[in-house]
């Protein structure tokens, strides 16, 4: 169901205040969207589509989170960003359980069903990521320090620096401990805003599917009234070929771990009196001599 600006307006609003009524309306008009939400934007499965609306449900039914949406965006756009939070918190938090029918047999001779469940895989994935956290600051301990400055301090919002690393940064610099430690602070302060940027252009990608979606039920419209509207017609053709376009690159970069908050050349090359050549370099070194050593193909792409 497709409701207009005005009527989604005061719905959501309705919603934000726990009108129950609303929010019965709301479930029917935009169930749908939920459920094909992760199958759609994250290619899970009809199983997971289903697990992830109950969880959804759950989470919206006391109207709380419609608070925040205040019309600036389409409430689409609003509402899908709503739900890739919550798919990605749900990511994190599920439990599997898998119903099995093993067809067993009681004393009668009848066959019956039995639930199972399987063990809980989540232990083991934290378990190996743990694992590669540890493999990987090993790799990295293994490099000299003044590399290892380079790399970490190029990605400082991530990483922290050892008391031999801020010995040798107060060395190299003539700077005092508190000096190193408030640049340290101004430089994760000013990449906080580029992590802000980041996940703006992650709803982006997002706000793109929806635009894509949008546009490929108006071309459908429009090609039944195609020997009315034929310029109309090439007119969504080309928007959609921009749109398609547009979320292409910013996966790619996505892909490519542009959307990283890593610290400007220049900042790493004024601080250690350096080049920002020679940052680059070393840093190009580095992350190809951790690859090798990970042995993680896409830590570089």
């Amino acid at each position: 169901m497709n409701l207009s600006k005005d009527k989604t307006l005061d719905l959501v609003t309705r919603c934000g205040e726990g009108d129950e009524a609303a929010l019965k309306l709301f479930f029917e008009s935009y169930s749908e969207d939920i459920y094909n939400f992760p199958m759609k934007i994250f290619h899970l499965s009809e199983d997971d589509a289903g697990d992830f609306f109950l969880y959804a449900f759950e989470r919206l039914k006391t109207g709380a989170r419609f608070s925040s949406f205040k019309g600036k965006s389409s409430f689409r756009t609003w509402f899908y960003s709503v739900l890739r939070n919550m798919l990605i918190d749900w990511q994190r938090t599920k439990r599997e359980l898998k119903m099995t029918n093993l067809g067993k047999i009681n004393k009668e001779g009848k066959e019956y069903a039995t639930i199972e469940d399987e063990p809980d895989l989540r232990p083991d994935l934290v378990e190996e990521a743990q694992e590669l956290t540890k493999h990987f600051h090993q790799v990295l301990g293994e490099i000299g320090v003044e590399k290892r400055v380079i790399f970490k301090l190029s990605y400082i919002y991530y990483l922290n620096l050892d008391e031999e690393e801020i010995q040798f940064l107060i060395d190299k610099t003539n700077l005092g401990i508190e000096e190193i430690k408030k640049k340290i602070l101004a430089l994760r302060s000013e990449l906080s805003k580029r992590e802000e940027e980041n996940i703006r252009m992650e709803d982006k990608i997002t706000s793109l599917y929806l635009n894509i979606l949008e546009l490929k039920e108006k071309q459908t419209v429009t090609v039944k009234k195609a020997p009315l509207l034929p310029q109309e017609i090439d007119k969504t053709s080309q928007a959609l070929k921009k749109k398609y376009e547009q979320r292409k690159k910013l996966l790619e970069k996505r892909k490519k771990g542009h959307f990283l908050a890593r610290t400007p050349y220049r900042e790493v090359a004024d601080l250690l009196g350096i080049t920002e050549g020679n940052v680059s370099v070393t840093l190009l070194r580095l992350i190809e001599k951790i690859q090798k050593k990970l042995k993680f193909s896409e830590l570089s792409e």
